[in-house]
């Protein structure tokens, strides 16, 4: 018998990417297809959160899922990350299927669910290689690349077209709003202006999937020099607290792990 573990996506505490958006008329373009303007405020973004050393932020999410009848669900969840670079993570994620903890300590990444007392632990020494320890296992981390070192560098991400939509207004702070396109997905991007240019809220659809399901993402409360104890990033299982093999983990459609 099967027992499922809410050992989710939490490493993906960021997500990125956006909705198919009509686009707008014919006008200049980059070489790569992302016009100058999306260009310039998807890279002053990616400049400023490349020379933060470490950040906080609070989420709030929707993880969209297509039923093999065609039914969409919505699933949500929230939580808090806090990065220090180049190796040190903490986030916690909460939603209907439980609370997941998952750390960073710079020898490895844990993932925790609380209400079931269960963890996995993997070899990881920098946050660049937990994203990629985290895919390995099955996990999918979408918006990770806002967590690496070089966060959301165009020319290694699926984007072949890209429009600066508009400014609008997000809980009264004006934004920019890029639409971006790829082979499999499609992406919206919301970022802030300022000299801190940072990305408020995301949207993915996954055109590959049947149904085209989307993943939002809200990102408030950013600070950019959180003051953490080093303890912040170091798991310690509680009493009694089952560890589980990586061997013996499989992923489901909403990312969540379950034990065989």
């Amino acid at each position: 018998m099967e027992r499922r573990f809410v050992l989710t996506r939490a490493i993906s505490a960021f997500v990125m990417v956006g909705t198919c958006v009509a686009a707008p008329g014919p006008g200049p373009r980059a070489q790569n297809g992302i016009d100058p303007d999306a260009q310039s405020v998807l890279a002053a973004m990616s400049r400023h959160l490349a020379g933060l050393r470490g950040f906080s932020a609070e989420y709030s999410a929707v993880d969209e899922v297509v039923t093999t009848e065609g039914q969409k669900l919505q699933f949500l969840h929230s939580g808090e990350i806090t990065a220090q670079r180049p190796n040190r993570l903490h986030a916690i994620r909460k939603g209907a299927a439980g609370t997941v903890e998952v750390f960073l300590d710079g020898e490895r990444l844990s993932f925790f669910a609380r209400d079931a007392n269960a963890y996995l632990q993997i070899p990881a020494s920098s946050i660049d290689a937990a994203v990629g320890q985290a895919h390995r296992l099955g996990i999918d981390a979408p918006g990770a690349d806002l967590l690496l070192s070089n966060p959301m560098d165009a020319s290694e991400m699926d984007v072949n077209q890209g429009v600066h939509v508009g400014m609008t207004s997000i809980d009264g702070v004006e934004v920019h709003h890029l639409a971006l396109r790829g082979n499999e997905v499609d992406w919206q991007l919301w970022v802030t202006v300022d000299n801190n240019p940072l990305p408020v809220r995301y949207v993915v659809t996954t055109k590959s999937m049947a149904g085209s399901p989307q993943y939002t993402l809200e990102l408030k409360h950013w600070n950019s020099a959180p003051q953490v104890a080093a303890a912040r990033f170091a798991f310690n299982p509680p009493q009694g607290a089952r560890q589980l093999d990586p061997a013996a983990i499989t992923v489901n459609a909403i990312g969540d792990m379950t034990v065989r």
